[in-house]
């Protein structure tokens, strides 16, 4: 999509979308008004204090999809306006993934989010900078097949299985076969539902989405040291990347991309609320 295209649809559909209020969702009467406040200020191109209106819902607490939605058009609009600041289209990346983290049906904020995130590839392949997006590492990659229910579900399958099959087996003897057919499909079930629901239990509780929020992000040590040993390209994470925050320390946030793992500074990435 071209840039006029994402600028048509800020200005046609998000904007329209953003003109609902949440005085049936805010918990107190202050964050609709600034909610309200925030859409009128986008409505008349104010963006940049829509921005500062919307962050300060968030700063307090105040999670919701339309707020995140609204956030999203407001830093859109200030890219492509005389307002911008960098990083704006990477925040508008973060507020869209949250949008679809608390409203997974939203196929307006998904579709935005291609849009935002072709506009940075473009960008950055003007300038030769490094891919948008990274190859997850395998595990991440076969556990996000499936959510972690069904992956308990496939466990408790198995041990089903193997229950009827050890019954089959040892108590009939004409039931030799079928029951060892089961004690086998059981047992593959169990492993497998039993030990990718383990290691997705384990990354959702120990690690959190997040996206970079600035032009671009370098890989450091954990003493705040550039990384050695690869190439400058690869030491760097590109603006609205999604990566995975494992913890914050000391002013600098670990993160994993792709196969690599590193520290940058803290604000340069954000987490996706509503994800876990």
């Amino acid at each position: 999509m071209a840039r006029l295209g994402v600028q048509s649809l800020v200005l046609a559909a998000g904007l329209a979308f953003g003109a609902s209020t949440l005085a049936e969702t805010a918990p107190t009467g202050e964050p609709s008004s600034e909610f309200e406040q925030a859409t009128v200020a986008i409505e008349q191109g104010a963006y940049g204090e829509a921005v500062d209106r919307l962050e300060l819902l968030a700063d307090r607490g105040f999670v919701h999809p339309d707020a995140s939605y609204n956030r999203a058009i407001a830093y859109l609009g200030r890219a492509h306006s005389q307002q911008r600041a960098p990083g704006d289209l990477g925040r508008a990346a973060h507020a869209l993934a949250e949008t679809l983290a608390l409203r997974p049906s939203d196929t307006q904020a998904e579709t935005l989010l291609d849009a935002v995130r072709s506009e940075i590839g473009r960008k950055r392949a003007r300038t030769g900078g490094a891919n948008l997006v990274a190859r997850p590492r395998i595990a991440r990659a076969i556990t996000g097949l499936l959510p972690e229910e069904v992956w308990g579900v496939i466990a408790a399958l198995g041990s089903l299985s193997l229950a009827v099959g050890i019954a089959l087996r040892f108590r009939t003897k004409e039931h030799g076969v079928p029951g060892a057919l089961a004690i086998g499909i059981g047992s593959l079930l169990l492993v497998l539902g039993g030990s990718l629901g383990f290691t997705a239990r384990h990354f959702r509780r120990t690690s959190t989405p997040a996206v970079v929020v600035v032009d671009e992000a370098r890989l450091l040590d954990e003493s705040g040291r550039p990384l050695q040993g690869r190439g400058s390209d690869g030491n760097v994470v590109p603006e609205g990347a999604e990566v995975v925050l494992l913890e914050r320390h000391a002013g600098l946030a670990h993160i994993e991309w792709g196969n690599g793992v590193g520290w940058v500074v803290g604000g340069q990435v954000r987490e996706v609320a509503g994800s876990r």
